[in-house]
């Protein structure tokens, strides 16, 4: 048995420093490395304990692989904890001096915390804060406050769900940041959103703004200062919130705020696609590698099966029509209209007037986002 569980963690553990870039596979073993990642710095402890017991039974294969897990495991949780210098490239040398003591005792002091039990934070469900314009249907978001005990910092951060522009909703495996951002002292406006194909990027892109507008007007009742908001989002809604942020200058995706500017102090994007064409690419080579997998049984059609899960191949489009996905979102295909998609992308409005921008991008995104990420 515990030779069984050992080679079970080394191979778990193996997926850390694996590439996954390029690969088809990489789909399949997507959430698997998510899940090495984050678990990683218990596999380490949990592939020491194996490898020492092997040692004890002299058991070269349960040592072994034990020992391969610790190893694989702990390199990565030092290269996670370990000091980066993005801040020093962003800010320049020293910026933490330049952070008022009052924030800075609100700052991560290292890159790891013990495991503690939060304060109570307050949630309040389904506001409405919008409605569509043609049905008159609300648009609600969830707010968190900090705690009594906590002094509110003023800062709201609004978040914008993922989902591929056509699927998920707010409060999706969001509430451990929610708590750990209110529990600092923010308060987060938690949104849901028009989704594709019934609504348009402009409609998504509008209905963000909208919730920026509510949240200056009500201000006041959740203790948050008007000037101090930043949008926050993840893939698509990471995208959404960059578009939203940057497009103040194009009529395309204005609302009438009725003297009330939806301009935000800055934007938060986790792994946001930040040029539709280059996704539009990326999901026609994927659909590709599936026509050609899909001969091998059933690696294939796994793969195409898992796609359609997650939302990037909708109903029962073709694996080789993927690319339509992009297209309805957008409106036209590439070869059609390529403005179209510089106009839809975030990389096309970057100028002075966007706000501090901050984004997360691994570099073994699975889904060819790095590169785009790295041009905005």
């Amino acid at each position: 048995m515990f030779r069984l569980l050992s080679v079970a963690l080394g191979l778990f553990a193996a997926l850390l420093p694996a590439r996954l870039v390029g690969r088809t596979s990489g789909v399949l073993l997507w959430g698997p490395k998510l899940a090495a990642g984050a678990l990683a710095p218990w596999i380490a402890l949990a592939g020491a304990l194996l490898a020492a017991l092997g040692v004890r039974r002299r058991d070269p294969i349960t040592a072994g692989a034990g020992l391969a897990a610790a190893v694989l495991a702990g390199r990565y949780t030092a290269r996670v904890i370990e000091p980066h210098d993005g801040f020093d490239d962003a800010f320049g040398p020293g910026w933490q001096e330049r952070i008022p003591p009052a924030l800075e005792n609100r700052m991560l002091q290292r890159r790891w915390t013990p495991v503690t039990i939060p304060p109570k934070i307050k949630r309040t469900p389904n506001i409405i804060y919008s409605s569509v314009p043609a049905t008159g249907a609300p648009l609600r978001c969830d707010l968190w406050q900090p705690p009594a005990i906590v002094q509110p910092t003023g800062l709201g951060v609004i978040y914008v769900h993922g989902g591929a522009w056509r699927m998920m909703n707010k409060d999706m495996f969001t509430r451990p940041m929610f708590r750990r951002l209110a529990g600092q002292g923010h308060t987060v406006m938690d949104i849901e959103y028009r989704l594709a194909p019934a609504a348009t990027i402009p409609d998504m892109v509008r209905d963000v703004k909208q919730a920026i507008l509510w949240l200056k007007r009500h201000a006041g009742e959740y203790g948050v200062d008007p000037d101090k908001i930043a949008l926050m989002g993840g893939s698509a809604g990471g995208h959404l919130a960059l578009m939203a942020a940057y497009t103040a200058d194009d009529p395309l995706f204005q609302v009438d705020g009725k003297g009330i500017s939806p301009d935000v102090r800055g934007v938060v994007g986790f792994y946001a696609p930040a040029d539709l064409l280059a996704v539009y690419e990326d999901v026609e080579v994927v659909s590709q590698r599936l026509q050609q997998r899909k001969r091998i049984w059933p690696y294939g059609y796994m793969v195409e099966t898992l796609l359609r899960l997650i939302g990037l191949l909708p109903g029962r489009t073709p694996v080789e029509e993927a690319g339509i996905l992009v297209s309805d979102l957008v409106g036209v295909w590439p070869d059609e209209d390529r403005d179209r998609y510089v106009r839809m992308s975030p990389v096309g409005h970057v100028g002075p007037h966007c706000p501090p921008t901050l984004l997360l991008q691994g570099t073994d995104d699975i889904f060819g986002l790095a590169p785009s990420t790295w041009q905005l």
